[in-house]
C-alpha cells in the first residue's frame, strides 16, 4: 500500500510470535507447518553490549531464515528512562553494538524503540522520546544499517485521546512502521474502541502499514474451549482481515502466571487447548499470511 520498508504486499500479513525461545518453539510446533516467520524479543538500552549478541544466537539456532522484531526498552534497570542520556551520547557504545549485530545478522529487522512509550510507567516526556528516538534512528543510517525498519508502537489501551498518542510521533522521516499493542478483546471487538481505530487511521494517513507487534488472549482462558476461540480470537482476526493496512501480527504464546507473574491474564498457550490449536492452525492456512517458508523470497 505505501511500499515502506519490509512492508508486504497488499493481501499479506507477516506472521510473528515471542517471546522467549522456549515459548517462540512451543508455538512453532503448535502451528504445524506455518511456522511464523518474526522472531520476537527485547533488550535494555544499557544492556545491550551485554546480552544483544546472545538474544541473536538463540534465534539464529531455531531458525537463520527468521526475522527479528525487537523492542528497545529506553529504561535502564532500577535507574529509568534514559532519553536524556541517549541524546548526550551515553550509550552510543550500546547503539553502536546494536548496529553491528543487526548489520552482521542480514535479515530483515524491526526496532521498536522505546516501545509502548505512551504506557505512564515508562514515564517518557513528549520531547524527549522524539528527541531520543531521531539520535538513536539517525545514528542507524549514518552507519549505513539498512536492515532495520523502526516501529513506533504505542499501546492503544493507555489513552482515550488520539492527541495524547501523536504528541510522542518523531516524524514521518524517522519512522517506518506504526505498531499497537492488543490485549483484552474490548480495544479491538467490532471495531468499538474508538482510540485503536483511531491510531490506525493514522497510520493511514501517514503512509504507514501497521504491526500488531504485540497480542496474547488474555483473560479468555478457561474450560470452555470454543468460549476461549469465539470470545477473543474471532474477534482479533476478524479485526486484523478488516483493515487491511495491518500488515503484521505477533502472538505472544505464554502462560501469564507462569512467564510473567500476572495470573489474572491466564494461560494463553494456544498448544494447551486443543480445540483452540485447530482452529488457529485452520486461520493460520489462510494464504494471506506469510510464514517463515516465504520469506526468503520476499526479504532477501
Amino acid at each position: 500500500m505505501f511500499n515502506q520498508k519490509f512492508e508486504p504486499e497488499d493481501g499479506k500479513i507477516l506472521h510473528g510470535a515471542g517471546q522467549s525461545p522456549e515459548a517462540f518453539l512451543k508455538y512453532s510446533k503448535t502451528v504445524e507447518n506455518f511456522k511464523p516467520s518474526i522472531y520476537m524479543t527485547y533488550i535494555r538500552i544499557n544492556e545491550i553490549n551485554e546480552k544483544l549478541a546472545l538474544k541473536i544466537n538463540r534465534m539464529k539456532k531455531i531458525n537463520p531464515k527468521l526475522m527479528l522484531q525487537i523492542g528497545l526498552n529506553l529504561k535502564a534497570r532500577n535507574i529509568g528512562q534514559q532519553c536524556k542520556e541517549i541524546i548526550n551520547k551515553k550509550y552510543d557504545s550500546d547503539l553502536l553494538c546494536m548496529i553491528r549485530l543487526f548489520k552482521k545478522l542480514n535479515r530483515p529487522v524491526f526496532l521498536r524503540i522505546g516501545y509502548e512509550f505512551n504506557n505512564p510507567a515508562h514515564n517518557y516526556k513528549p520531547k524527549e522520546f522524539i528527541s531520543a528516538w531521531k539520535y538513536i534512528a539517525d545514528l542507524f543510517k549514518k552507519n549505513n544499517c539498512v536492515n532495520v525498519a523502526f516501529v513506533w508502537d504505542a499501546c492503544s489501551a493507555f489513552n482515550k485521546d488520539i492527541k495524547e498518542i501523536m504528541e510522542y510521533y518523531p516524524g514521518d522521516k524517522h519512522v517506518d512502521w506504526f505498531g499497537n499493542n492488543l490485549f483484552g478483546v474490548q480495544h479491538f471487538k467490532d471495531n468499538s474502541s474508538k482510540i485503536t481505530e483511531d491510531f490506525y487511521k493514522e497510520s493511514i494517513n501517514h503512509k504507514k502499514p501497521l504491526m500488531i507487534a504485540e497480542s496474547s488472549a488474555i483473560k479468555s482462558s478457561d474450560t470452555k474451549k470454543k468460549k476461549s476461540w469465539n470470545g477473543w480470537f474471532v474477534p482479533y482476526f476478524s479485526w486484523i482481515k478488516s483493515h487491511p493496512n495491518t500488515k503484521a501480527f505477533c502472538y505472544i504464546n505464554w502462560d501469564w502466571g507462569k512467564d510473567w507473574k500476572m495470573p489474572e491474564w491466564g494461560n494463553c498457550r494456544i498448544e494447551e487447548n486443543e480445540f483452540v490449536r485447530k482452529k488457529y492452525v485452520k486461520e493460520m492456512a489462510d494464504k494471506r499470511y506469510i510464514h517463515l517458508s516465504k520469506t526468503t523470497s520476499i526479504f532477501k
